[in-house]
């Protein structure tokens, strides 16, 4: 028999048994290995089942109808469809039916639910791994009898389905990419049921074994194109003290063929359940938890292989599957702190990945005028084709850090003619008379009131820096790289210098013609990386007042006040966690302790559960206002935490 081949990732042998953090903000636990990816409900119900596709970059397994192709621009509509894929009940598992006494969840280092009820214990493990290799999520149920009588278990497996594309709805639409209109087609025969949506070429498939044995479910033919209600029921008879386990395979891909996976090719082995001493532990850190978490996540539900060389790194893979260059460098950059200092990821999985990525970068990630665009469906294919400064530096000091890292010289030869190109693109948008280069959004999506935008002057110097080594090496192109960076920086102290309060600070945008916007945003975070980099040094008055300037009430747009209060976005008029992690590695350079505690407290409490740092939180009560799934604040913050920890200067 054929055992399944467990997910990649971190090592999980050095995970210990630990429980959630004790947040406010219980959102889905995720878990992924490769293409496919998963999400949980609190209750031990899917919230959803997704995976990549060919055609349409990602599809999903949820619980709610489709996107309404009306509502693209409607952004509180958005909202509230993201609120309700984080949040709506009725997703579908198998679990035992009754009054559930108590109801605890644990990390085995995967969600392993535990339910109490009236002589009955009953443990739901999730994992992900392949089988066949098809990706696969695997519900492992252990149903136990702890009374000294006979007892008939009822069970039930039920909930809604809708397969359907992933929306990539945002609130700052560059262009909606229409999804096909569903129609789903259900069939239950012998011991797997099948949804399929014949529009997207795509199914979603459930087994269910009684140990190794076929658990028969009433057949059931249907189609029809709203979601789909489920449900099947039995009665398990267990002895007293007897323990049964059964299997749920949860599969989805592309094409309408049958998965066909066969209870007599695989084994599961029964599962282990924890003595009570192990079960329910003392939470483990905070800090060591967001860690953890937050690189698991990239690893498992964020690195999509496309190809055998081409991996794409989205920023989340429920709500907004999709690749930002700006995200996946920060993504990328936790991981390689990680593997510095965590018995987490070894330097073999980063050269793997970052690889991988360069490579889905450089020769997938569509570019039809010249620049990579502001985000990408996994396929490649650009989704808005908006020109953002930020977004081409990104992939040039990626490739740079990366030999500087690993010395490898042929996958730097592959990126060397994109590489050009873009270098040539910048000069296009660079100022007639500075040497400064104009941009069409912010670093947060948002259109710009003047073109020259702060912290991607910040970005291009260190790009270029970086490049200039690069090109003593490779010699792509003629000029003085370094000398082009001074000129950057000589250029970015003078126009961007202005006058606030009587004191002398950085302007967030200026139109070089004595124009400036005072403003300063979450997702700036060159600007507080400045004199982490080189670029100015840390007591530079104009640095210091432009970041006390970024957390303070003066930020109108920027700063929210509250308990929970700090540097924001008027992308999404909240606090921002990655606001936070701003202020943590600000703290630190100044050697502010006071108000280096203070932002601990503020992240530990805004923390979500799992570990995981959402996009926005209300800055009076802590809850969460946007987007629950956001792997880009949570590995930024992570990598903050990793530098703390090792009193290491980044």
């Amino acid at each position: 028999m054929q055992s399944p081949t467990a997910r990649p990732g971190t090592d999980r042998r050095t995970i210990r048994i630990t429980e959630p953090l004790r947040g406010r903000n219980q959102k889905p636990i995720d878990l992924g290995i490769g293409r496919m990816s998963a999400s949980v409900m609190p209750d031990g119900r899917l919230c959803s089942v997704n995976s990549y596709h060919s055609e349409h970059g990602f599809i999903t397994l949820t619980r709610i109808e489709q996107m309404p192709e009306d509502r693209w621009y409607d952004s509180d509509f958005v909202r509230e469809y993201r609120q309700r894929l984080a949040c709506e009940p009725r997703g579908i598992a198998l679990l035992p039916q009754g009054p559930v006494q108590e109801q605890r969840v644990v990390f085995l280092p995967d969600p392993m639910f535990v339910y109490t009820l009236d002589q009955v214990s009953a443990y739901s493990h999730f994992s992900a791994a392949s089988i066949g290799g098809q990706e696969t999520l695997v519900q492992q149920l252990t149903i136990e009898n702890t009374g000294n009588k006979p007892l008939d278990v009822p069970l039930c497996l039920a909930g809604t389905l809708s397969l359907t594309r992933c929306s990539y709805g945002q609130l700052t639409e560059g262009g909606p990419i229409p999804i096909p209109e569903a129609t789903h087609s259900l069939s239950v025969v012998d011991n797997r049921l099948s949804v399929e949506n014949v529009a997207l070429n795509a199914r979603f498939d459930i087994f269910v074994l009684d140990d190794s044995s076929a658990l028969k479910l009433p057949e059931v033919q249907l189609q029809q194109a709203s979601p789909i209600e489920y449900q099947a029921a039995w009665e398990l008879h267990l002895g007293p003290g007897e323990q049964r386990q059964l299997t749920v395979l949860y599969a989805l891909g592309e094409g309408l063929k049958s998965l066909c996976i066969a209870e007599s090719t695989v084994e599961f082995p029964m599962l282990r359940i924890p003595n009570s001493a192990d079960l329910f532990p003392e939470n483990e850190s905070w800090q060591q938890a967001v860690i953890v978490r937050n690189v698991d996540y990239i690893l498992s539900c964020c690195s999509i292989p496309v190809s055998d060389e081409h991996t794409c790194v989205i920023t989340d893979h429920q709500l907004l599957p999709l690749s930002w260059n700006r995200d996946a460098y920060y993504m990328i950059e936790c991981v390689r702190a990680c593997a510095r200092h965590e018995e987490l990821v070894s330097n073999q999985q980063v050269q793997t990945l970052v690889r991988a990525h360069l490579l889905w970068m450089f020769e997938l990630a569509h570019r039809p005028e010249g620049c990579w665009g502001r985000a990408y469906l996994t396929t490649g294919r650009s989704k808005d084709q908006v020109f953002q400064l930020d977004q081409q530096c990104y992939p040039l000091l990626e490739l740079c850090e990366y030999y500087e890292q690993f010395g490898d010289a042929e996958t730097v030869l592959r990126a060397v003619p994109a590489l050009r190109e873009t270098l040539s693109m910048l000069e296009r948008h660079r100022a007639p008379s500075h040497w400064l280069y104009e941009t069409g959004e912010t670093p947060a999506d948002d259109d710009v009131a003047y073109p020259y935008h702060f912290s991607s002057q910040v970005l291009v110097w260190h790009t270029l820096k970086h490049l200039d080594g690069l090109n003593r090496r490779f010699q792509f192109v003629d000029e003085d790289l370094a000398a082009h960076a001074d000129r950057v920086r000589t250029a970015s102290l003078d126009a961007f210098t202005t006058v606030h309060n009587g004191r002398e600070l950085f302007a967030y945008l200026t139109d070089l013609g004595g124009s400036y916007q005072l403003y300063h945003d979450a997702n700036d975070l060159p600007s507080v990386f400045a004199p982490l980099w080189g670029f100015c040094k840390k007591d530079d008055p104009r640095w210091l007042n432009t970041m006390r300037f970024a957390f303070s009430p003066d930020n109108e747009g920027g700063y929210y006040p509250g308990e929970y209060g700090g540097l924001g976005s008027v992308h999404t008029r909240h606090k921002w966690p990655l606001g936070d992690g701003q202020e943590l590695l600000f703290a630190w350079l100044i050697d502010d302790t006071a108000l280096l505690q203070t932002v601990l407290e503020k992240l530990r409490r805004s923390v979500q559960w799992d570990g995981m740092y959402n996009e926005a939180v209300d800055e009076k009560t802590g809850e969460v206002r946007s987007r629950h799934w956001f792997s880009w604040p949570g590995a930024f913050i992570a990598y903050g935490l990793i530098k703390l920890k090792t009193a290491e200067n980044p």
